[in-house]
This record gives C-alpha cells, structure tokens and sequence, in this order.
C-alpha cells in the first residue's frame, strides 16, 4: 500500500491535528516510527461514512502520554446512537506508553465494526482498551498489555472476539485491578487463545453478564482466575487455570459449563460457588484437579477441590481431582438435586464427596481409594 494518500502524523504536526485531517470519506493516519508525545487527550468524533486507520510500524510507532490526571490518551467516537452504521475502525501496529497517573490508552465509544490489532500497551494508570457507550462486532487480538491498571473493559458490547493476547503484571509496578471486565449488558464475547499472567486480582471479572465463551486460554498468578457474578449462560472450556481460586460464582449464576480445564495448584478452590440463592443448573464435567508437577518447590502445598456452596441441580461427572488437601473433594451444603457420578477421587486427604443438602442429590459410580 502506498503511503502518498496517508496521512503522516509528523507531516501533520502532531497525532491531533493529523486526527483533524481526516477527511469525510475517512483514511489511513500514519505514526510513523519514532517516540511522539501526546500533551492532551487526542480525540476524534467520526461521522457515519468516516472509516478511520490508524496504523504505525508495530514497536517502533511509540505513542507516549504525558498526561498526569488520568486523561485518556487516544478518545475515538464513533456513530453515537446508531447500532449498525457503515463506520469501520482499525487499530495496528502500535505502542502505546503511559504513566501510572496517566488514564485509559485508548477509548473507543461506540465500537461498531472496530478492530485492535497487534498493539503495544505498558505502563497506563487506565484501562489499555475501554470499549464505552455500546456497538457490536470488536475484535482484540496479538496485544501485549503490560503494567496497565487493566488491560480491557466493555460495556454493553456484543460479539466481541479477544484472541492472542497477552497481559502481564510488571514487578514493581503499579497494583492491578482484574485485568478483563465484562459488564452486564455484554452478549456473546469470546475470549480465545489468551495468555492472562501475574496480576493482583482476578484475570476476568464477568459482571452480571451472559452468553459468553471462555476457551483455550492460559491463566496464571492471579488470586481468581474467572470471577462470575451473578451471570448466565457461560461455556468455560479447556483452559489452563493456575492460582488460589480456579472459577469463582457468585450470587444468582445460571447454567455454566465448566468442561475440560486443567486446574493446577488451586490453594483454595478449584470451583467455588458462593450464595447461590437457589441458582445452579451448572455442568462440571471432565476436568483435572491436581497439584503441579513442580509441588516440591511450593510453599503452599494445599489444594482445592470443588465446591457446590447452596447452589441447586449441578452434574459434576468424569471430573479427576488428585490429592485434595480439603475435608472434602466435592462438597455440598444445602441445595440439592445434585447428580455426582463417575468421578475419579484419588489419594484425597479428606472424604471424597460430602453433601448436606435441603434436597435429595445422587451420587453414584464415583471411584475412590476408599474400600
């Protein structure tokens, strides 16, 4: 592609007065390689028709905000009020680089259509990408989000794809908050192939929200790995989840699918669930429990197996939990209408099914060490 029709932010004088230029029929913003400062929010309101590329040379294409009151450095708008407009917007090959009393990297209200793509973001006293207002159609994928306050937010988005991505805690850096949430108005996110480490809460915070994918994702260092609250409708399938708590729900959560996660030095829970109120309906099915290889070298030798709390009509079948230090691998306390069959509990410290519930539970076919 040549670059005679792109619009140069250094030509320009800057990555607002370049964001000015963009004509009405919209175009390509180039950052070209080189570190360009950012004093104040850049910003662009775009109008339906007015597709926006703004593209850099990957790493070497530095965006640096020198904000320090928590102003976002990049505020793109697009077809407020429209829910399906001929508006396009891509993001690429470009880093971004913050202060911890910097905000948001990049704010994007009303995310039709949109795509961010192979960027670079560190050090944002924000949230690297914060999708506002409400659109469909976003993509994330192959980002790099590190020592960011959080790396993703989304409200009222839907079919939203995060693929490839990597976040990490930077040490001696700035204290995280989780580093994906998903509000209650979001549909049908698929968060794919990921790669979540070291940070100081929870990996992915699913906040009243439903119908969503979580799959093949490594997971890794952080105190919760998947936080539900009061959500519906999730399929959590085949991902590597490594910290105290594997999948926490909390509150009124319907209907999840827990299938085929390896979870690995769970010091509290693998599965917790927490004042069901009545709620449940979850499938738990052909997953592995168990310490890591590398337990010798690890203080906290406890792990943790699964947990029902009050929650009602759950299936917990063909799971393997190996050496659970709890009372109990699977346990229950009130609810009921369990269905635990054909699980393998081996080499357990405590019995290996306990449920006390308000109503009848069968549990049948479950091979223990037990005689």
């Amino acid at each position: 592609m040549a670059r005679a029709n792109w619009i140069s932010v250094e030509e320009s004088g800057g990555l607002q007065a370049a964001l000015d230029a963009l004509p009405e029929h919209g175009g390509t913003i180039w950052v070209p390689p080189g570190r360009w400062e950012v004093e104040s929010t850049a910003e662009i309101a775009l109008r339906e028709g007015q597709h926006l590329n703004l593209i850099g040379d990957g790493r070497a294409s530095v965006l640096v905000s020198t904000m320090s009151a928590g102003e976002p450095l990049i505020s793109i708008a697009g077809a407020i009020g429209k829910w399906w407009p001929d508006l396009r917007i891509t993001v690429r090959d470009l880093a971004f680089e913050g202060g911890h009393a910097s905000g948001d990297a990049l704010v994007i209200d009303h995310p039709n259509d949109t795509m961010i793509d192979a960027c670079f973001f560190i050090g944002h006293g924000g949230t690297a990408v914060n999708f506002v207002g409400k659109g469909t159609n976003a993509t994330v994928r192959d980002c790099w989000m590190r020592d960011c306050h959080r790396a993703l937010a989304a409200e009222n988005l839907h079919h939203l794809t995060l693929h490839g991505n990597q976040t990490r805690r930077l040490n001696e850096g700035q204290v995280q908050r989780e580093h994906i949430y998903l509000d209650r108005n979001c549909r049908e996110v698929r968060i794919v192939g990921n790669h979540f480490a070291y940070g100081d809460a929870e990996a992915i915070v699913l906040d009243g929200t439903a119908q969503h994918v979580i799959s093949g994702n490594t997971i890794e260092g952080f105190m919760t790995a998947i936080q539900a609250l009061a959500s519906r409708d999730m399929v959590i399938s085949s991902n590597y989840l490594h910290g105290p708590v594997g999948v926490r729900l909390a509150g009124a959560c319907h209907g999840f699918s827990i299938t085929g996660n390896t979870f690995i030095n769970n010091t509290e829970a693998a599965i917790r669930i927490e004042d069901a109120s009545g709620s449940g309906g979850h499938t738990i099915s052909g997953n592995v429990i168990r310490k890591s290889v590398y337990a010798d070298i690890v203080e906290d030798r406890r792990q943790g197996g699964i947990e029902l709390g009050d929650a009602r009509d759950c299936v917990v079948a063909s799971n393997l939990l190996e050496e659970i230090t709890e009372e109990a691998a699977i346990v229950g306390v009130r609810g009921g209408g369990h269905v635990v069959s054909g699980n393998r509990i081996a080499r357990c410290a405590g019995q290996p099914v306990r449920l006390t519930c308000d109503d009848w539970c069968a549990v049948a076919d479950n091979l223990t060490d037990r005689r």
